[in-house]
């Protein structure tokens, strides 16, 4: 939100007055939104402060505009932007607006008086008279009429009252705008789209289009401090929060004051000391970036004459290095990591295209691309690490990496390998390769591990494209890293060709899991009780609120297969162990899953991730989980049980068509009996596990020691009650316990009678007894 409304600030302080008709008119185009195209036009237009209505008008029509504008699951004009981000890229929709509508004309509107021309007082009951356009208070004629007063223009001779005519179009202005003394009527004519908007660029081009409007473009702190910056620039302040920067401090030139729209108050800050918060020293806009980027790769695509050979059975190396690209292009976009690509074509020449946030035209120079030349390797190499040495002089705290697609043969270097490999250990820049072809090289391949990089051969193209669903290949921040060498230790050719024999080829990078993992986690009643008595006595975020709520509910209504275990130290970090659903291939696993809840909880989704290795089309490598209920689906009021039931259900009903593991979603749709057998497989190898043992494994028997009352207990689970069912002959089971006894025999345990699953009833009383007991668990500290 602070994106929003500091853009907007920024359009008002910039754009205030008749300038801005020609944007307000292709906006009511767009929209046919007559009640937002006027709240802006009184805002920005007018510099008039509306009514709540008006307010509501400007958020919510922007809201669905700018969501039309942005690329998403109906408009891929880029990489899709979540519901819940569309204000993040209000500057980016604003000066898409502005440019669109420099060919549009001026709206004409009239001024309306809301004063009664007679008294000078603000109309209450507006009225006309005959032969006068004007509008009075119905009080003040009367007096006229009473007094026997003439009223200049009017028409009759004598005005009676019953000649007084409503002025119904002005009563209606009054109720929406209580303060106003005047109102600007549009009286221009034409229709709108009504929201059906179809951008006339795409997303990159959008983007592109800011460098008309500095001002809409987020300043570097350190830029403020130079000479014929623009006042009113956009700043972030700390992470996630988008000021406005109003003035310099006079008094102390390394100050600032910046408008806070989060907490509607003034900011002095040291915008040295924000540059060093930030991990942002860029003194100007060469590099430009909405955000400080985690992590900046430099790719460097071979486009040399060798890549014309063949790979993987049919394909030519160039169209695998193309298909290899647009792969980790659109995976990366996906997953919206806080990076920026850089592009380096290597040929019989070195061709730099700088670094940016957005990698749609990279696809497009990398589908051009026609093998030619020589290999400049080493000297690209070179060129990468003078341009990432520029990237970490303007953000301190960025990783920097480099990923080569290559056959690995290099041809006309004037730069030594050896040397290379030095200036890169010595600058902290990772070397990732993906050798294609039969050769091996083994200089490139002694650069990448040198670096704490990895080195790549898939051996197929299936191989090769499921590397780049690897979140471990895709960040950095996802990876567990090698230990680099020292440089003191890289003197000759050899110290790098040797390497090979001792560490080859990297198949999985090594994922590295949140610190909180090696927490000890405790059962959900006795982190409640302590967490209620903190919450007595010491204030309490409302994210602490939310997660105490949504951990009151599962304790006392729990789901059936899932057991929540949060973490004795850190109260936002669960675990969860989650048995396989009934009928799937994962009936006889137990999984174990973790759940993070970030800064931004409820505003954002938490983290859910599976630890216990799944071979699933909607799970990757390393846990990921697609689903929509963590992207376009998920809203502030989504709780736990509803995230819980949705990654169940994928168990359930894998999702082919959104998969993570593109190779298993195919396999998924052609082959679906090979695909459940290897999940079965698969299940029965990690997570055989029972759900009891991996809760006796991470909680402690000693806390099971909890005296339950007998009848709560299903005598099969030996557990307390979540989802009872009744038999026709009045014995209670656990729905699970029971179903599972009934795959091996058809009868009721308790007596050996006949009995099938159709035969069971939900048991409401036992369910609501059940609850009862767990609420007394946590009542004598509520």
């Amino acid at each position: 939100m602070s994106v929003f409304l500091s853009t907007l600030y920024v359009i008002f302080k910039h754009h205030f007055g008749q300038t801005f008709q020609k944007v307000i008119a292709y906006i009511r185009k767009l929209t046919g939104c007559n009640a937002l195209s006027q709240a802006l036009y009184q805002l920005i237009g007018r510099c008039e402060f509306g009514t709540k209505n008006q307010k509501i008008a400007i958020v919510e029509g922007l809201y669905v505009l700018f969501r039309e504008l942005l690329p998403s699951q109906a408009k891929r004009t880029g990489p899709i932007i979540d519901d819940a981000e569309v204000f993040e890229y209000s500057n980016v929709c604003w000066s898409y607006l502005m440019s669109q509508s420099k060919e549009d004309n001026h709206e004409a509107y009239a001024a309306m008086a809301l004063i009664c021309e007679g008294s000078g007082k603000r109309l209450c009951e507006p009225v006309r008279i005959p032969g006068i356009h004007s509008v009075f208070d119905r009080v003040y004629i009367l007096d006229k009429i009473k007094s026997g007063e003439k009223i200049p223009g009017c028409s009759e001779e004598t005005l009676k009252e019953t000649s007084i005519k409503r002025a119904t179009d002005i009563e209606r202005i009054l109720l929406s705008l209580p303060c106003a003394n005047s109102f600007s009527k549009w009286i221009s004519f034409g229709s709108g789209q009504n929201f059906q908007v179809n951008p006339e660029k795409t997303f990159d081009e959008m983007t592109e289009g800011m460098s008309q409007y500095s001002h809409l473009q987020v300043t570097p702190p350190l830029q403020i401090m130079s000479l014929g910056l623009e006042q009113y620039s956009l700043v972030y302040i700390s992470k996630g929060n988008l000021c406005v920067c109003e003035e310099r401090d006079k008094a102390n030139p390394w100050e600032a004051r910046f408008h806070d729209f989060l907490t509607g108050k003034e900011r002095t800050v040291d915008v040295r000391e924000l540059a060093r918060q930030l991990g942002d020293s860029r003194m100007d806009q060469t590099l430009k970036m909405n955000t400080v980027p985690k992590e900046a790769i430099l790719v460097l695509v071979d486009a040399s004459s060798s890549m014309t050979g063949q790979c993987y059975t049919s394909w030519k190396k160039i169209d695998a290095v193309k298909q290899l690209f647009h792969s980790f292009s659109d995976r990366t976009m996906a997953y919206d990591f806080p990076h920026v690509i850089g592009l380096v074509k290597v040929a019989s020449d070195v061709k730099f295209h700088k670094f940016t946030e957005s990698l749609e035209i990279f696809k497009v120079i990398v589908g051009t691309l026609e093998a030619q030349g020589c290999t400049l390797l080493y000297d690209a190499l070179n060129r990468g690490h003078s341009e990432l040495q520029n990237m970490k002089k303007s953000f301190p705290n960025c990783r920097l990496r480099m990923l080569c697609l290559t056959d690995g043969d290099d041809q006309g270097s004037s730069s030594d390998p050896v040397q290379v490999a030095v200036k890169l250990i010595d600058a902290n820049i990772v070397v990732d390769s993906v050798l294609l072809g039969q050769e091996q090289n083994t200089i490139l391949h002694g650069i990448s591990n040198v670096t704490g990089g990895c080195c790549f051969k898939p051996e197929t193209s299936k191989e090769a494209l499921k590397l780049f669903e690897m979140e471990t290949v895709l960040s950095l921040e996802r990876r567990k890293l090698k230990k680099k060498f020292e440089a003191s230790s890289v003197k000759t050719l050899a110290d790098l060709t040797k390497i090979f024999q001792s560490h080859g080829f990297d198949d999985t990078p090594e994922v590295v899991h949140p610190d909180e993992l090696s927490h000890k986690v405790t059962l959900a009643e006795n982190a409640l009780k302590k967490k209620i008595q903190e919450s007595k006595t010491g204030r309490f975020m409302e994210k602490d609120k939310r997660i105490l709520e949504e951990l009151k509910y599962l304790h006392c209504d729990p789901h059936p297969y899932c057991t929540v275990l949060p973490s004795e130290t850190d109260f936002s970090f669960w675990k969860i162990l989650l048995k396989g659903p009934p009928d799937t291939p994962y009936a006889d696993g137990a999984f174990e899953l973790y759940c993070q809840f970030g800064a931004e909880y409820p505003l954002k989704p938490p983290l859910v991730r599976f630890l216990t290795p799944i071979y699933h089309c909607n799970v990757n490598s390393v846990g990921r989980i697609c689903h929509t209920i963590f992207d376009r689906n998920y809203s502030a009021h989504v709780t736990m049980k509803e995230i819980l039931d949705a990654v169940f259900g994928l168990l359930i009903a894998p999702e082919a068509e959104d998969p993570l593991d593109s190779i298993l979603a195919e396999e998924l749709q052609s082959s679906r009996d090979k695909y459940m057998e290897q999940a079965q497989q698969s299940a029965a190898q990690a997570a055989a596990t029972s759900i009891e043992d991996l809760e006796k494994k991470l909680v402690g028997e000693d806390l099971r020691q909890v005296e339950i009352p007998s009848h709560l207990v299903c005598k099969l689970s030996r557990k307390m009650f979540i989802d009872p069912v009744i038999t026709p002959y009045g014995n209670i089971y656990e729905r699970q316990a029971i179903e599972d006894a009934l795959k091996k025999e058809k009868t009721d345990p308790h007596n050996n009678r006949p009995l099938e699953e159709k035969d069971l009833k939900p048991n409401k009383e036992m369910k609501r007894m059940a609850r009862k007991y767990r609420e007394s668990q946590i009542e004598e500290s509520a």
